[in-house]
């Protein structure tokens, strides 16, 4: 199984030689959703490497300034290693947007609390700032003035910077939930909890001790939790798009294979044959059994659904 990002490129750029001007801008854009996607397979991986992540996103961003989810995935991960005035540069241009593309809800929400928790970082450092010049000056100062510009000062409360945020994806909803709410939140019976962080992606189910799953694994079952039954083709698709990588479909035959012995016990997955609707032949598919609710809860920027 290969990486995408090289490989792929190199195929974008051999495809359509004299292109027509929408095609070079089809093709512009499909180089664009590469760079993104790579990125967050760095991101999401088991073991996540940010720096690789912001070189790829770097490189989206020079193919597009303005591009709003690279702008916002740069900003989350600049957010995270408390470099808030970069952060702040890259959320704001997500925030804006382009004409034709523009973030989706939740990220908006997002990136302008991300937006507001640098604006606070960057209050405190002036503030230390502020009382470490205070301390040092000798001599005659205008107290008066200086109190009355100190009034006015918006924020002084920190208690905004300490939230971490994270999503909670339940019967098709997405809600913001903080750090204390995602570590509490514990599975009711006959549901299946989800859940990513810097820690790991693991697997909760009421009465059971937790499971440890990698990356593909997880994703996967986040593909079931579908009403509609996914064949191998589909789902081989949608997790070479989630997790940046080429899937065969082999590797997803054994996914599925292996998740079901796995987890044989707890009957996670239903199969069925399904009807292919260009064809009379029919072949299996796959969804979490419906005896199961399914939660999720992942970081705020995790690359979880589309």
């Amino acid at each position: 199984m290969e990486l995408s990002g090289y490989l792929e490129a190199q195929r974008i750029r051999r495809e359509l030689p004299n292109e027509t001007q929408e095609e070079r801008v089809i093709k512009r854009q499909a180089h664009l959703n590469l760079l993104v996607r790579q990125a967050e397979f760095y991101k999401l991986s088991d073991t996540p490497d940010y720096r690789q992540a912001k070189r790829w996103l770097l490189d989206a961003i020079k193919m597009e300034k303005h591009h709003p989810i690279a702008n916002y995935r740069l900003g989350y991960i600049l957010y995270r290693e408390r470099e808030y005035e970069q952060a702040a540069y890259h959320l704001k241009i997500a925030v804006d947007g382009t004409r034709t593309d523009i973030l989706s809800d939740t990220q908006l929400i997002l990136a302008n609390t991300f937006l507001v928790n640098c604006g606070v970082a960057i209050t405190r450092e002036a503030l230390q700032k502020l009382e470490d010049l205070e301390s040092q000056i000798e001599g005659d100062i205008d107290q008066t003035r200086i109190d009355r510009y100190r009034a006015e000062m918006i924020v002084q409360d920190e208690y905004v910077l300490d939230r971490i945020y994270y999503r909670k994806i339940s019967a098709g909803r997405e809600t913001i939930i903080n750090e204390e709410t995602f570590h509490e939140t514990k599975p009711e019976k006959d549901e299946l909890l989800l859940k990513s962080s810097d820690d790991g992606k693991m697997l909760y189910v009421a009465g059971q001790s937790s499971d440890m799953l990698n990356q593909h694994m997880f994703l996967t079952l986040v593909l079931l939790n579908q009403s509609m039954f996914q064949t191998y083709p589909v789902l081989q698709s949608a997790l070479s798009e989630l997790s940046g990588q080429d899937i065969t479909y082999d590797h997803m035959r054994q996914l599925i294979r292996r998740i079901r012995e796995r987890f044989g016990k707890l009957n996670l997955i239903e199969a069925k044959a399904v009807m292919l609707p260009e064809s009379s032949r029919s072949v299996q598919g796959f969804r979490i059994h419906p005896n199961w609710t399914v939660t999720i809860l992942c970081r705020a920027d995790d690359f979880i659904s589309k």
